[in-house]
């Protein structure tokens, strides 16, 4: 059968312009849907709707003010999701402005992002002289705390048209955050620095096929990435290469670390240094039960052993800390680096080959990793004194719904996956690495030093962890009482 050119050349136009019409369709029509998979993670897809059923709003033109950390102060985790000024080619860039131009032109509203130098400083302010000056604040995780504690946020709750049961809610945030029911800052799509704080464990492929080592995609994939194999199995890689008779940065290590992972390898032992009762209410975790002893005494062996582990904080603070430790791993003197998923990022162009695995086990008893997410992200919270809830209910909901659907694949997809990451292990552990993450209030509230006991013990090779508990307990709890008043008090 013959077919004509005429025929033939309008069957490849459409062949052309189905995907196009298909692309412009997404970019018009509010209450699009996908088949993705529902969290890193999960194998099964299923039908997931970015509609957030949100009544016809007009804002008539009003401005919409989010506060943020300021990149110029804050310097790699100042926030750079809110607000871009055009398009430029860059996926996770024009993500946001696609977002942004779209929540503009459906409600009729003018997003404003206000950068500052002292989030904390200006929120306070902002709330006392209830000026209205911002419908929106973004602080760090670890300002959140205290002031949600001083009185300085609404119960997210009471915004009418924010749905927290939806996918571009931190669902695991809002179970790890909430306070007697209430819920003051949350993690959410809206942004990608929480992405950026959580905890991986970086390693050097090439030094593990040099060494002869096994990999930790194995100890993973068997359920044997414990905290006792990282330790034994990889101490051999260690070398005094300039040969004076000490450990120092310019040796090689089995593990570069930082202060950080004091608390963060404690938590990613499944230990807490704040839990809840069945009440949502906090009570202290740390220090009550032997387990928690047992992590402490190998946290010690693996920090304190300066023939295993390097330290950036204390033995490379002349070069800027991270910076001199990025250099041994870039010049494969380091084997691993237990760090957050931004050193990945800036990593990039790392000719080395890397992989990253989650955070070591405790042991093999324990269900599931335990990635924290550090005190420098970025949290949604509302100001206590904000005169226009339902607006700030609507916009919230609308803008991180439409963040799920564009900024989340391409930073998560496109970026992650697509730039930074070397191998297709390195990005299904990727999937374990943020499905399996945590957040402790120990971290964002600091009651009564809490946030300190690891550290102070770790750092001295001391594991009398319950001693230092028995002096710190009741000012500890004292705080807890004080914070669970003040939220009562507000009801």
């Amino acid at each position: 059968m013959k077919v004509s050119i005429r025929l033939l050349a309008f069957i490849l136009c459409m062949m052309v312009m189905i995907p196009i019409i298909a692309a412009c369709a997404d970019e018009t029509n509010p209450n699009p849907s996908s088949t993705i998979a529902t969290e890193p993670g999960e194998t099964t897809e299923q039908e997931i709707s970015y509609d957030p059923n949100l009544p016809d709003f007009n804002f008539e033109g009003g401005t919409f003010t989010i506060l943020t950390k300021a990149v110029a102060t804050y310097n790699e985790w100042g926030e750079v999701s809110i607000w871009t000024e055009a398009e430029n080619g860059d996926a996770v860039n024009d993500a946001i402005f696609r977002r942004n131009s779209y929540i503009e032109e459906i409600y009729n509203i003018d997003l404003v992002e206000y950068q500052s130098g002292s989030v904390s400083g200006d929120i306070t302010k902002s709330v006392a002289a209830a000026d209205n000056a911002y419908d929106v604040v973004m602080p760090a995780f670890g300002d959140c705390g205290s002031l949600a504690a001083s009185g300085n946020f609404l119960d997210l709750y009471e915004l009418e048209y924010t749905d927290f049961s939806r996918e571009w809610w931190d669902q695991r945030s809002i179970s790890d955050l909430t306070i007697a029911g209430k819920l003051f800052f949350v993690g959410s799509d809206i942004s990608t620095l929480n992405n950026d704080a959580t905890w991986c464990t970086m390693f050097n492929k090439e030094m593990i096929a040099d060494y002869t080592l096994t990999s930790p995609y194995e100890l993973v994939e068997q359920n044997k990435w414990t905290y006792d194999n990282f330790y034994t199995m990889y101490a051999g890689v260690s070398a005094d290469i300039n040969g004076n008779g000490v450990f120092d940065a310019d040796d090689i290590y089995a593990n570069l670390t930082q202060n950080e992972n004091y608390n963060a390898m404690y938590i990613g032992s499944g230990e807490r240094l704040i839990d809840k009762d069945a009440q949502d209410i906090p009570v202290i975790s740390i220090g009550n039960n032997e387990r928690s002893v047992g992590v402490l005494e190998i946290l010690v062996k693996i920090m304190t052993d300066e023939q295993f582990s390097l330290n950036y904080h204390t033995k490379a603070a002349s070069l800027g800390y991270h910076l001199w430790t990025t250099q041994m791993f870039e010049e494969s003197r380091g084997l691993f680096w237990i760090t957050n998923l931004q050193i990945v990022i800036r990593l990039r162009n790392l000719e080395t080959a890397m992989g990253i695995v989650p955070v070591p086990k405790y042991s093999e008893t324990q269900e599931s990793y335990s990635n924290v997410v550090w005190t420098v992200g970025s949290y949604t919270a509302v100001p206590m004194t904000i005169s226009n809830r339902e607006r700030a209910g609507v916009i919230l909901e609308a803008m991180t719904a439409r963040s799920r659907q564009l900024l989340r694949p391409a930073y998560y997809d496109i970026a992650l996956n697509g730039k930074y990451l070397r191998d297709e292990e390195s990005i299904e552990m990727l999937d374990i690495i943020i499905s399996e993450r945590v957040y402790d209030l120990g971290l964002a509230y600091g009651f009564g030093g809490v946030n300190t006991v690891v550290e102070t013990l770790v750092s001295k090779g001391d594991t009398g962890l319950m001693s230092l508990m028995d002096s710190k307990r009741k000012s500890i709890q004292s705080a807890i009482d004080k914070t669970v008043a003040k939220f009562e008090e507000n009801t």
